[in-house]
């Protein structure tokens, strides 16, 4: 008896010595979650201070902002963005002007961009100018030294000239736009995959959600507008998502852009990805 028992001790052993190696080689979240997810808000609309912070307060999320420094809110709205970042949300880049390519052949036309935020017109060191500026206006607001940044309309070349390896020094990650990766040693932290949420319904939107479930990776949903606007996402689907985040927390990680690609960061350091 005292054999067998011993030999059952040491199969235990064995396999619990095995997981153990196996989670050292595979990617892990905090707390043994299986996936992450983060909520992210573009250009600094109104909606986001009147509609999107209450509903992330009140299921106790923390959402990202990528502010637009010239956007009206911020320079009206001050104090209110100040207590949303003192409520844990996060004030990210978004440049000062919203520079965007105006026209890419074959793709767009862009009539809105004016010829002076027109990204191929600029060059890199005005670019560089304005990303700085941007990092010091939302210092002023959080008192934060370390910040991430949104591409605008997912735009990372000047003149055909890719910049997202230049802006590595003043930023922790940078989000881009791409489907729900299939693993961690994939993902460029800045070139972040996003999932844009215009006129997706709630149902679509934890779809994209389980994939991440699935794969064991991480969703960043990429929001303008919620409750009415340009690229909008109805209010009542964006609750749909925070009660379905809200139903699975013990099994999802759902945190700022900031938290979760520092977290990918260090995770693939540690693995030598």
């Amino acid at each position: 008896m005292m054999v067998k028992h011993s030999k059952v001790l040491i199969t235990l052993g064995v396999i619990i010595s095995c997981t153990n190696v196996m989670a050292q080689k595979s990617p892990q979240w905090p707390g043994g979650k299986k996936a992450a997810v983060v909520l992210t808000y573009d250009d600094a609309i109104d909606c986001h201070l009147d509609i999107v912070v209450p509903q992330l307060n009140e299921y106790g999320f923390e959402g990202t902002f990528f502010l637009t420094g010239s956007a009206q809110t911020v320079a009206h709205r001050t104090e209110e963005w100040r207590a949303a970042a003192a409520n844990g949300h996060e004030l990210a880049n978004h440049t000062l002007f919203h520079p965007c390519r105006k026209v890419i052949p074959g793709e767009r036309n862009f009539e809105w961009i004016r010829a002076e935020y027109d990204l191929d017109g600029y060059s890199f060191p005005q670019l560089m100018n304005e990303l700085n500026t941007a990092n010091s206006l939302l210092h002023a607001l959080d008192d934060k030294t370390e910040r991430t940044f949104a591409y605008t309309c997912v735009d990372h070349t000047i003149q055909g000239v890719d910049f997202a390896d230049s802006i590595q020094h003043i930023f922790v990650a940078a989000r881009g736009l791409s489907p729900v990766p299939t693993s961690l040693k994939e993902v460029d932290p800045y070139l972040m995959p996003s999932t844009s949420c215009s006129d997706l319904s709630g149902k679509q939107m934890i779809a994209e959600v389980k994939k991440a479930q699935a794969n064991g990776t991480v969703i960043t949903f990429l929001f303008h507008s919620v409750g009415g606007g340009y690229l909008n996402t109805s209010s009542e689907a964006h609750l749909e998502l925070l009660e379905y985040l809200k139903e699975n927390q013990e099994e999802l990680w759902i945190d700022t852009f900031i938290n979760v690609t520092s977290h990918i960061k260090a995770e693939q350091e540690r693995l030598g990805w």
